[in-house]
């Protein structure tokens, strides 16, 4: 319930995150699961091509790598959160995607003869398996921690905005419908609250005087020794 309530309270969540789900929502709502993808297909540009080309590879597993590595030169609390974060992430993307949800059509798939879409050159395109955007899923639990866990009141605000463009990216790609980036940043930054809510739980941490010193901090005190 901490992290719930704190992240709840959040002004980056609050002033971004909660503006970009209730515009999803109301595309949905208003124009439905084709149209809307539809709409907002005809929204691009040559340098909108190439920024979502590149940024969509911050919802890559491989970043999980990277910013557990870093964190844990930070803390390896935090480090741990991203690591609970990972695992709950693959778990859930494997269930939802490969047996709940398996064969699910992306937007390729489903205008087939229908529709020309926008695609953006060199982006390899997928057509099954839709539901939900492990991307989004992924971005949002890996950014969302850092926004729990970060002070600075501009870097949750970047972080935020990361995971947004992030989930954005795979509608621009025509990877995903806006539902599938609406459920990955829910289940994202659901999965984001539980993991650093977990961690903080199991008594194999709790008394471990190593979980909020760093790896310099460690390899610090063997040198001296």
């Amino acid at each position: 319930m901490k992290y719930l309530k704190q992240f709840i309270r959040e002004k980056s969540v609050l002033f971004l995150l909660v503006p970009f789900l209730f515009g999803i929502l109301f595309l949905l709502i208003g124009y439905g699961k084709g149209p809307s993808h539809l709409l907002v297909n005809q929204w691009n540009s040559p340098l909108m091509d190439t920024f979502f080309k590149y940024i969509t590879y911050l919802g890559d597993g491989a970043v999980f790598a990277l910013v557990i590595f870093v964190l844990a030169f930070v803390r390896f609390r935090w480090a741990l959160y991203e690591l609970m974060a990972a695992l709950m992430t693959l778990i859930f993307v494997f269930i939802t995607k490969q047996i709940l949800f398996n064969g699910m059509p992306r937007p390729t798939k489903y205008f087939e003869n229908q529709e020309t879409l926008h695609l953006v050159e060199g982006v390899k395109m997928h057509s099954w398996n839709s539901f939900p955007s492990g991307h989004t899923i992924t971005a949002f639990a890996i950014f969302m921690i850092l926004v729990l866990v970060v002070k600075n009141k501009y870097l949750k605000l970047l972080f935020v905005m990361i995971a947004i463009l992030a989930g954005y990216s795979r509608v621009y790609l025509s990877q995903h419908f806006l539902g599938d980036i609406f459920s990955g940043a829910i289940i994202g930054s659901l999965i984001a609250v539980c993991s650093c809510a977990l961690v903080d739980a199991m008594g194999i941490f709790k008394k471990a005087t190593w979980i909020d010193k760093n790896l310099s901090q460690l390899f610090g005190k063997k040198h001296e020794q």
